[in-house]
């Protein structure tokens, strides 16, 4: 897992919950707003010129899954 990644998202994570959270951390149980979680997606897709999809999007389930999917789409 590149660091790069998941030093961004844990600091962009860490700005949104006061909440303790790690990549297995269920991202429903950071207490954080919708709202919150759009911004945050959209700043994550410009900081790494990606596009996450609506169903991409839908099957996000924990901090882990944020950080594999930027991976992922940052390979292509």
């Amino acid at each position: 897992m590149n660091l790069d990644f998941k030093e961004l998202v844990f600091k962009k994570i860490s700005k949104l919950t006061k909440k303790k959270f790690d990549l297995d951390t269920l991202i429903k149980d950071l207490n954080v707003d919708s709202l919150d979680l759009v911004i945050l997606i959209s700043e994550l897709e410009s900081n790494f010129n990606i596009e996450i999809t609506d169903d991409e999007l839908m099957q996000i389930k924990t901090i882990g899954d944020v950080i594999n999917l930027i991976e992922q789409k940052n390979r292509k």
